[in-house]
């Protein structure tokens, strides 16, 4: 049995307590091992995760392959939980690298969300984190399909952006658990770390460092690792060669990227999946209207009008009509289907027209950068239909376009040149018109807008959509050749404001509109 020797101060039994406090032998943080993750095999985190395990850092790029076995390559979600730990106190900014879907929360503060298309403009990544203390963290995220990848990443007080390491990120449990008592391996790490600059000094440490600690000395600087570095000088030229000519490559790949792609001339097209051939259909002009035609089709190819929006955009038109091939509802969610609508400068109805190769191109839609594609059919007979998905290079995404006829130009330029009425500066051209018209306006800020067509006994005859645009210039067709000659009143509305226009539909007697000469 241990004691203190007999007639010895109390004070003396205090003398070892020191040694015990000191930095050296404080629980620290900085030896994480990862995030708890969960793995679904559907898009919405729904059910029970089909794979469970650890995730050292949150750095994946899977491309177009799975994330692990047993789950698919596209339509899978993740959730990574656990706790988080700063070096250092203050302010962290978050930032999910990935065009995919997340959703963030830190310390129970949702910092990021970008699921089902909302635009991540309303919340504050910023997080003010205290260094020695543990809070929760929580990263949800979804691939619809095509390249897969992530990268979570923070912006330490005064540094760069970077990786959130594996030190500060711990599976699930409670923030009051501390680490293991001593210190942190972080020196051991940096030892092991090559440096190809330094092989002597590698090779000198054992005998510099072999009194206090031959063990760690071993394995930061292996003799094994030490005997590649002698080589002859000659040989390392060859290296410098290689390496200055994959950075004259990747200067011209860089180069080549950022020259501009050729812009599409305007004109009538028709447009062929590179797949199986077939080409772009209007069976109708209703909503949920576009389809592919089957290969073995008969029927003449549709053709489509092909017209320059601004910023090296297009809108795609049916040919003889005012409306456009759009995303269905502005969605940004893969698989979203495709419409046809009167055309009002919507982001979902410009589409970016980029030439992959081979006289095939990509169409992708302004709002979700996403590309047209064709939609696998289980009955070859059908077709298939076509719908928004991200560009991954597949052959049901690439359209040959085939010119027909070069575009008549839209007198939009003539519209644009009129005096404008009211606050919006609204005006009409042609007035009086055959009823297919163009419409400008002005918005000075981002707002909701929509127009109605009145005839003189005062009915509504023709009602838009009331949707929300951005600021700048306007202008949309409007088709009205189905309606009688005569004299009608268009009201635009902008927010609470409208401007009310008189137009005028004429035409000649060998131009009855279908109304009349149903009659």
């Amino acid at each position: 049995m241990l004691g203190l020797a007999s007639g010895a101060p109390a004070s003396a039994a205090r003398r070892p307590v020191p040694p015990v406090r000191s930095e050296a032998a404080r629980p620290v943080q900085g030896l994480g091992t990862g995030l708890t993750a969960f793995y679904f095999t559907n898009g919405s985190l729904a059910g029970a995760p089909a794979l469970q395990r650890l995730d050292q850092v949150i750095d994946f790029q899977w491309g177009a392959g799975a994330p692990a076995a047993g789950l698919p390559a596209d339509n899978f979600s993740v959730r990574w939980e656990g706790l988080l730990a700063a070096p250092a106190t203050g302010r962290y900014r978050f930032v999910a690298s990935t065009s995919d879907e997340v959703r963030l929360w830190v310390n129970g503060k949702k910092v990021l969300d970008t699921w089902d298309g909302k635009k991540n403009n309303t919340l504050d990544p910023n997080v003010s984190l205290a260094a020695g203390e543990k809070t929760t963290i929580r990263l949800e995220y979804n691939d619809g399909g095509g390249e897969a990848g992530i990268q979570l990443q923070w912006v330490p007080p005064g540094q760069a952006a970077q990786v959130i390491p594996m030190g500060n990120l711990y599976p699930l449990g409670s923030p009051t658990t501390p680490d293991p008592a001593g210190s942190r391996p972080a020196p051991v790490a940096k030892a092991v770390a090559p440096k190809p600059a330094a092989p002597k000094a590698a090779a000198a440490t054992p005998a510099a460092a072999k009194p206090a600690a031959p063990k760690a000395v071993a394995k930061t600087a292996p003799v094994k690792a030490a005997k590649p570095a002698p080589a002859p000088v000659a040989a390392a030229k060859p290296k410098t060669d290689e390496k200055a000519a994959a950075k004259a490559a990747a200067a011209k790949a860089k180069a080549a990227a950022a020259t501009p792609p050729a812009p599409l001339a305007p004109g009538v097209y028709t447009l062929n999946v590179r797949a199986t051939g077939a080409a772009l259909e209007v069976p109708d002009e209703g909503r949920y209207a576009s389809r592919i035609l089957t290969p073995a089709a008969k029927a003449k190819a549709p053709q489509w009008k092909i017209e320059p929006a601004g910023e090296g955009f297009y809108r795609i038109s049916v040919q003889g009509s005012s409306k456009v091939l759009e995303v269905l509802g502005s969605s940004t969610s893969n698989g979203a289907p495709m419409s046809l609508w009167t055309y009002y400068s919507g982001n979902n109805q410009i589409w970016r027209i980029e030439e992959v190769g081979d006289g095939y191109y990509k169409l992708i839609a302004k709002h979700s950068r996403k590309a047209l594609s064709v939609k696998d059919s289980t009955d070859a007979a059908e077709g298939g239909s076509v719908e928004q998905r991200r560009y991954s290079g597949k052959e049901s995404q690439q359209w040959k376009l085939t010119a027909v006829a070069p575009a008549e130009a839209p007198p939009v330029a003539a519209a644009l040149s009129l005096p404008g009425v009211g606050d919006n500066q609204m005006s009409v051209y042609p007035n009086p018109s055959n009823g297919v018209v163009q419409m400008s306006y002005q918005l000075r800020e981002e707002k909701p807008l929509g127009w109605v067509l009145y005839n003189q006994r005062g009915i509504a005859v023709r009602v838009s959509d009331y949707r929300k645009q951005a600021a700048g210039a306007h202008h949309q067709s409007l088709d009205f050749t189905d309606l009688p000659a005569g004299d009608y009143n268009l009201n635009l509305t902008v927010g609470i404001v409208t401007t009310k226009l008189p137009l005028m539909i004429r035409r000649s007697s060998a131009e009855a509109s279908p109304a009349q000469a149903a009659k």
